[in-house]
């Protein structure tokens, strides 16, 4: 299970669920708040999962990719890496990422494409940049967005799918923040029943709406809330991804050894 550093202001805040108690605190130190409690939420210590991804173009035409993806939490720091298994042409493609806790220490990604048998390191600057032709960003598939990063604000509440949500709206600290993320501004419905983002919409450098992510099919599986259905779609350019995630197992106590560079080049092997 995570679990992160909490800015002070934001320590000091009991835990609380109703929009009248949060809002007394202001409506950003409330937005930080939930914000944590998302960034806190129970999601093993370890996971394995198989991923199905679907990308549609305007016209309908589709592309389909099958993935298999490993993560395990070091304290407040996680690591992550994930395989293309099919189709042949970018098979072993692989990413590797070290989320770091805090905005101290930038986190690492590596992108493996074993067609030029060359890693590419993927720098801070370059987090805004799409993923693989989908509408997912380097920075948009880690689990939750750094928080330092954004200055966040509750907005109010909002009904999503039939659940209950906080609306809180994030925006980039800083200029270079916004070009890097690749966003002006996110808003995040989360559900307040379990701490979990069902829909983010994204506005672009120029303040333009951008995409819409929408979890499309969340459960529990061994006890812990996820998202097995989710879906981005970009406004402007008609493109859509859509991924299943599958055969989810928690807490396996992964091998540290699986998280390593060397790992990455070597593919995935059963």
């Amino acid at each position: 299970m995570k679990m992160r550093k909490i800015a002070l202001l934001v320590l000091m805040l009991p835990i609380v669920t109703g929009a009248g108690s949060l809002l007394s605190y202001g409506a950003e130190l409330a937005g930080a708040q939930i914000m944590q409690q998302v960034d806190e939420r129970n999601d093993g210590d370890d996971l394995i999962q198989t991923i199905y991804q679907k990308l549609i173009d305007r016209r309908g035409g589709l592309r389909e990719r099958h993935m298999i993806a490993f993560r395990k939490d070091y304290g407040k720091d996680s690591k992550s890496i994930s395989y293309f298994l099919k189709p042949a042409n970018i098979r072993d493609t692989a990413l590797l990422t070290y989320d770091y806790d805090g905005t101290a220490r930038d986190d690492d990604q590596w992108l493996y494409l074993p067609a030029l048998k060359k890693v590419r390191r993927i720098s801070a600057s370059d987090r805004g940049d799409y993923f693989m032709g989908t509408d997912f960003t380097f920075e948009d598939i880690k689990q939750t967005p750094e928080l330092g990063d954004y200055n966040w604000t509750l907005t109010g509440s909002e009904m999503i799918d039939g659940h209950d949500c906080w609306v809180v709206q994030g925006v980039p600290k800083t200029e270079d923040l916004k070009a890097n993320l690749g966003y002006s501004k996110t808003v995040n419905y989360i559900r307040k029943d379990i701490d979990l983002a069902i829909r983010i919409d994204y506005w672009d450098r120029k303040a333009q709406e951008l995409k819409h992510f929408h979890a499309i099919e969340v459960k529990q599986v061994q006890g812990i809330w996820t998202a097995t259905k989710v879906l981005m779609e970009n406004i402007q350019t008609g493109h859509k991804t859509e991924i299943e995630f599958s055969d989810q197992q928690y807490n396996t106590g992964l091998s540290d050894r699986k998280f390593s560079e060397r790992m990455l080049k070597r593919g995935y092997r059963k």
